[in-house]
């Protein structure tokens, strides 16, 4: 699959099986326009700084380039980075998952939340913002000689399938982009290729919105012949924001006890009396306690509150809590971002100094020396190129950036 990559100059036009095309054909739209230069005195409205991917801030969405790279079989993941995980995905594209990462902050979106097992055991599902996937390519439509070739646009879940089933899944599927942007997260997520998942992961930056297991036996998805386009075909993913976020979903119940108090429930005060009853209104899905006892409390009345968060159907975890043999050093505060405006002739104002981009880039290792975040202001005319240039540098000395539009 690499050299295929790597080998491959331009993009071919490969047959499409006769049942991807009924199943494609409903949805063609016609190719994409091309690109046009804004006019003078307005932003740029194509961004190109990244191997493989376009961002388009007047359409607001993000476009990987990509290639196909398996028809059929279970799936962990619906697109992976190339020379990672082709062999459990469907689409293998040049962008790294911190370059995919960088592209989504470009449009102003704020990573969420992967899943993750709770200190209770429970499962907290990937929540963030809401993304449509859509999947462009080229193929031949018609029989024999009127066969002609043009170009498909189809929501990415119709490449999917149910595992052992026969056709394509019945509603959409949904993604949320949970990328951690920290350098540790973005070195995991690079490693393992992980752009956009179908199996849970938490170096994942586009996961489903729920819980789906990695383990093979048991994989939700697999390829759908039907609509997924020969192996090597190249494609076009095209990322947009749906304009709502999915918020981290409460999964388990917190119960502290401190001796000679009443136990809180969620940080709340309640009389033990009243606990099952409380406990038994959360709803269907929260089963998971987490309960977090002074280790100077009585047993007695531990496994009282044990017993009633029991019989309200609850799972419960007991945590003893030990004083610490010491008082605790307070931590230290984190050092606040540092502050970077992007001015409306282009130039990069920072410290107290202002500076072209190129000088900006030669200075930029003692301009950032010791900063770990910092957040990037652009004022209504600057370049949004400039501003991915900006961010790329800072990227570079391992500082976490965030965008600011519209400063004064």
């Amino acid at each position: 699959m690499r050299q295929a990559m790597s080998a491959l100059v331009v993009f071919m036009m490969v047959a499409l099986p006769p049942a991807a095309v009924s199943a494609a054909a409903p949805e063609a739209k016609p190719a994409a326009a091309p690109e046009t230069k804004p006019a003078a005195g307005e932003q740029p409205l194509i961004i190109r700084t990244l191997p493989g991917i376009v961002v388009d801030t007047k359409a607001r969405e993000v476009r990987l380039e990509g290639l196909v790279c398996r028809q059929r079989g279970a799936l962990e993941l619906l697109v992976c980075s190339q020379g990672t995980r082709e062999h459990e995905s469907v689409i293998v594209v040049k962008a790294k998952p911190s370059h995919v990462t960088f592209a989504l902050a470009l449009l102003g979106l704020q990573p969420g939340k992967p899943g993750f097992a709770t200190e209770g055991g429970a499962f907290s599902p990937p929540a963030g913002e809401v993304l449509d996937i859509t999947c462009r390519f080229s193929g031949p439509k018609g029989e024999g000689d009127a066969r002609k070739v043009e170009t498909f646009e189809v929501p990415a879940w119709k490449l999917l399938r149910l595992a052992g089933s026969q056709t394509g899944i019945d509603r959409a599927l949904e993604w949320v982009y949970v990328g951690l942007p920290d350098e540790g997260s973005l070195k995991a997520a690079d490693r393992e290729g992980t752009v956009v998942c179908l199996s849970n992961f938490i170096e994942a930056v586009m996961d489903v919105p729920f819980e789906s297991t990695s383990v093979n036996a048991d994989l939700i998805y697999e390829a759908n012949p039907d609509v997924v386009p020969p192996v090597m075909t190249p494609v076009e993913l095209i990322i947009r924001p749906a304009g709502r976020r999915i918020e981290p979903k409460k999964v388990e119940i917190e119960v502290v006890l401190k001796k000679g108090q009443k136990p809180l429930l969620d940080g709340k005060p309640i009389e033990v009396a009243a606990l099952k009853d409380a406990a038994m209104a959360m709803p269907a899905d929260i089963r998971t306690a987490v309960l977090r006892a002074d280790a100077d409390e009585t047993f007695g009345r531990v496994m009282e509150v044990n017993d009633v968060l029991r019989d309200a159907l609850m799972q419960v975890r007991l945590i003893v809590v030990r004083p610490a043999a010491e008082k605790a050093v307070p931590a230290k505060p984190a050092a606040p971002p540092l502050a970077i405006t992007l001015t409306a002739d282009d130039k990069v104002r920072i410290r107290n100094e202002t500076l072209s981009l190129e000088d900006f880039r030669a200075k930029a290792g003692e301009l950032l020396k010791g900063a770990e975040r910092a957040v990037l202001a652009t004022e209504e005319k600057a370049s949004m190129k400039t501003a991915a240039e900006v961010m790329s540098i800072a990227r570079d000395h391992n500082v976490v950036v965030t965008i600011s539009r519209g400063a004064k």
